[in-house]
């Protein structure tokens, strides 16, 4: 069941949202000179890769896309729809997207709790790194299961929240619980969302979701 972990208002929401954007974004991982957090966003970046491969997808959605970082992954004939609330984050957005020279790519600025794109509109969605980050986790799932087609596919990963605010810990970064992450997700919320579960990996310890920073699903809107 989804724990929250602060409460808060939009408006601290999407303060504290502003300043992370400004301060680390995604793509701050992934050129981190500490070797295990770039290693640990690197391979987490690979297994999403590894989930859309083989999917018959014309055309995804990527919800809180933050910098568009994953379209990277996202092979050159599917169509991807960028979608986040930081006009920083979109700023950024769309610089990478002009530098990687991709034309059937768009990103624009919405309310992912409050979709106004239409029921079933999209073959597949990612929730990558953002289902902890929102003011009603419950609301943004139900969401997205509306927005992508029935038997469409979507790919979710979260954190491993009590092992997170450790790693924190441990690389000396203060306070353990990252500022916006205002709940924490558990396998079986996902899962009594999307019973039909068709892969799923853990990392860095493939074998153990408790001993694992990360967990990632591929599943179908059925």
């Amino acid at each position: 069941m989804v724990k929250l972990l602060k409460k808060t208002t939009f408006k601290e929401f999407y303060k504290i949202n502003e300043m992370v954007a400004k301060t680390t974004p995604m793509s701050t991982h992934y050129r981190s000179k500490n070797i295990f957090e770039k290693r640990l966003w690197d391979q987490k970046k690979n297994a999403i890769k590894d989930f859309l491969e083989g999917l018959e997808i014309k055309n995804i959605i990527d919800l809180g896309c933050g910098d568009a970082g994953l379209i990277d992954i996202i092979v050159k004939h599917i169509n991807y729809t960028g979608i986040d609330i930081s006009p920083t984050q979109l700023k950024n957005a769309k610089k990478y997207i002009r530098r990687n020279g991709r034309k059937n790519a768009r990103v624009y600025k919405d309310d992912i709790l409050n979709l106004k794109n239409r029921n079933g509109e999209f073959d597949a969605a990612l929730l990558c790194d953002v289902v902890e980050h929102v003011l009603r986790p419950e609301k943004l799932l139900k969401e997205a299961k509306r927005i992508v087609k029935k038997r469409g596919y979507l790919i979710l990963s979260i954190p491993n929240e009590p092992l997170w605010q450790l790693a924190r810990t441990l690389l000396l970064r203060f306070p353990p619980r990252s500022p916006d992450h205002l709940s924490a997700i558990f396998p079986s919320d996902i899962e009594n969302n999307f019973p039909k579960v068709l892969r799923k990996t853990f990392i860095p310890i493939g074998f153990s979701s408790k001993l694992s920073l990360v967990r990632i699903f591929l599943v179908k809107n059925v």
